[in-house]
């Protein structure tokens, strides 16, 4: 079977997409390809088909897609699986040549719509069900959905021929579980990952006004924010994967204070399953999917997002009570090791590509 990924809005190293998907299917198939942002190249058994660099938003949407779609094209594969919302068209162009596609749903698209901001209010709702509509009308003509929670695939049924949920977990042999006691570690807390209001960047630096200790925030973000007070934001910018896993290394707990948005209200962020791996407590919102992980593993504190002194209560709590943060940790990294991790969802994705 020869397999093409494509991705117009996603980097080419991509921690689904690039280290998880491709990856896996490398290891069972010969040629897998990924047409993507940047520069052409062999990595780890997969063929990267670089088609350089978009512009901005727009270029991206209206010129850029046609170029990942005519670099896939020409590989002439089986299978092409979907990344990106913008690629539907030409999902269905390849449905009809006979190819047999995948769209791969890593969010609640007609959910996350009602948040974007660059759309205007009155037009969201509007804008969402044309989406929804013409999503149903692509993913019919295709082979499969593939989503990246149990949630978005409920969304999807009775719309496509077969979904299945292919959860988003940890790479086992990706994070670095972490040992080092937690009483010799520095009053560090972190957050690594895209970040942005709703992601809950102004949450977590506030709260940090009345703790003693640091928040060190990892990630793509516009400018670099310090705030004053009792506590300290470090913005250290976008890390590798062997930044982050020294990241984790020296916090004693990781923070994921996203707002009540549509989209992330019953979502599964991959930060929470990355702080139980490397072996730290999370602290959360208080959405009830969360909730629900929380109370199973023992291994992380949820608070209300908009409730600033509880947020700050919460971390202060793991930066002076260091044995309880570490054994949460432990408990966490039992849980990932048994349930929350890669190695059995790329069984999942593996016996789906059998069946096509």
């Amino acid at each position: 079977m020869k397999i093409c990924h494509m991705t117009s809005a996603h980097q080419s190293n991509d921690d689904r997409i690039f280290l998880k998907e491709c990856q896996t299917l490398a290891v069972a198939y010969e040629r897998v390809y990924l047409t993507a942002r940047g520069e052409s190249r062999l990595d780890s058994g997969v063929r990267v088909i670089g088609c350089g660099e978009p512009s901005g938003r727009l270029n991206r949407i209206v010129g850029f897609t046609k170029k990942v779609y005519r670099k896939a094209l020409s590989l002439d594969c089986d299978v092409y699986h979907l990344h990106d919302p913008e690629l539907l068209p030409y999902g269905v162009k390849l449905a009809k040549m006979g190819k047999k596609v995948i769209f791969d749903s890593h969010e609640d698209v007609p959910a996350q719509i009602l948040d974007k901001s660059y759309i205007p209010a009155p037009l969201r709702r509007l804008v969402s069900e044309l989406y929804r509509r013409y999503e149903t009308y692509a993913v019919s003509r295709f082979a499969a959905v593939v989503t990246a929670t149990p949630y978005i695939a409920e969304r999807f049924r009775g719309r496509a021929k077969t979904v299945a949920a292919i959860n988003n977990y940890p790479k086992l042999d990706d994070i670095v579980f972490h040992t080092e006691p937690f009483g010799e570690r520095g009053a560090v807390v972190c957050y690594a990952g895209g970040i942005d209001e709703l992601r809950g960047e102004k949450i977590m630096t506030e709260a940090m006004r009345d703790v003693r200790g640091t928040l060190i925030i990892a990630g793509d973000h516009e400018q670099l924010r310090m705030k004053k007070g009792s506590g300290e934001v470090e913005y250290v910018g976008r890390l590798d994967r062997a930044g982050v896993n020294a990241l984790y290394g020296k916090a004693v707990a990781g923070l994921c204070m996203l707002k009540p948005a549509k989209n992330y209200i019953n979502s599964q962020p991959i930060k929470m399953y990355e702080y139980m791996a490397a072996g730290i407590p999370f602290i959360c919102s208080d959405f009830p999917k969360w909730k629900k992980i929380a109370e199973r593993t023992k291994a992380g504190i949820c608070v209300p997002p908009y409730d600033n002194r509880a947020v700050s209560s919460a971390i202060a709590r793991l930066l002076s009570d260091r044995s309880l943060g570490q054994e949460m940790g432990r408990r966490g990294r039992r849980y990932v090791e048994k349930l929350y991790n890669w190695e059995a969802e790329g069984k999942k994705l593996i016996d789906l590509y059998q069946r096509l």
